[in-house]
């Protein structure tokens, strides 16, 4: 990821509003944007330094890292002064609830089924 100002840091997985006309010729926006996930294999530090900076930046609320080495995830969320402020790592015992959705419920161990 550069220092490009004009440039988008690319997700693995984006969950956003289903806008099909509006996607053909521009990217979602934050405002469009539920959920944001990285799968990091080799990439950690990268993702929750640069790419967490550049998310909570431009107002991502909900940004997950899925740590496939540890089978972990890292849940950014609460966005104070374009940073985010709290970073909590779940194992897979976990249960977690996607902000925008939250009577949706992902268990940890199944993102991680091998």
């Amino acid at each position: 990821m550069d220092n490009n100002p004009y440039s988008e840091p690319e997700s693995d997985i984006a969950v956003v509003r289903i806008e099909r006309r509006f996607y053909a010729e521009n990217h979602p926006t934050p405002a469009d944007t539920f959920l944001l996930i990285e799968i990091s294999d080799t990439t950690l530090e990268q993702d929750r330094k640069q790419k967490a900076a550049a998310y909570a930046k431009a107002g991502i609320a909900d940004y997950w890292i899925l740590d496939v080495n540890k089978r972990q995830v890292r849940v950014f969320r609460e966005i104070v002064n374009q940073t985010y402020q709290q970073e909590t790592i779940l194992n897979e015992e976990a249960t977690l609830f996607l902000l925008a959705f939250p009577e949706i419920e992902v268990q940890i161990s199944r993102l991680f089924p091998f």
